[in-house]
């Protein structure tokens, strides 16, 4: 099934390449962009523990984020969402439920900082999917194809050994990785500079860019 294309107002799901959620935009830019590429759980939003959301009203943006994520296009650079939400695999939500969390995050953020994600793409654990699942560097590459971007200029935010490895195997420049104490106790894969709050992650983000 061929993804569908978005306009700039809109989010929706498609189960397309690898069966993942994604939104694609067709890039015929010849020169290539920085991205900041981010985890979703413990990044954007609260972690939910060692579980998933799976409930609308169990998503809860990190303050923050949207500082980030506005930083980042003012100064030029994509932001893109790279994760692993197997519960679509697991029968805990489906691709409508996994929609319907990103919509809702989508819409708030731009009420919130005018800003949103240029894309978000998913490892659901469907039969198929598994050179997108972390620390295999699958979406990355999917990302900088679909959006003509440079992975040696741009960033990894994430709060995992999977995330940063996922990084380093897909050539990104540059990885930061938050502490939190909800399940990402194991540091051993070492990030080039590590965070211990999203208010510490706001201002290395914006020394970087």
């Amino acid at each position: 099934m061929a993804r569908a294309k978005l306009s700039s107002n809109e989010l929706t799901s498609s189960v397309g390449r690898a069966n993942a959620v994604g939104v694609p935009q067709s890039s015929k830019q010849t020169i290539l962009r920085r991205c900041v590429f981010f985890d979703r759980d413990g990044i954007v939003n609260r972690a939910p523990g060692p579980g998933y959301v799976t409930e609308l009203a169990d998503f809860s943006l990190h303050d923050g984020v949207g500082e980030v994520l506005k930083t980042a296009h003012d100064r030029g650079w994509l932001a893109i969402i790279v994760s692993s939400q197997r519960c679509v695999a697991k029968e805990l939500i489906d691709l409508a439920g996994l929609e319907l969390i990103h919509r809702s995050m989508q819409m708030e953020l731009m009420d919130r900082y005018g800003s949103k994600f240029d894309a978000i793409y998913v490892y659901t654990g469907q039969p198929g999917t598994e050179h997108w699942e972390k620390p295999r560097p699958g979406m990355i590459h999917q990302a900088c194809k679909d959006h003509a971007i440079d992975p040696g200029n741009s960033l990894l935010i994430g709060d995992q050994d999977r995330d940063i490895e996922m990084a380093n195997r897909a050539g990104i420049g540059r990885t930061i990785r938050l502490l939190t104490n909800t399940g990402n106790e194991e540091n051993n894969v070492v990030a080039n500079q590590t965070v211990q709050s999203i208010g510490e992650m706001v201002v290395a983000v914006r020394e970087l860019l």
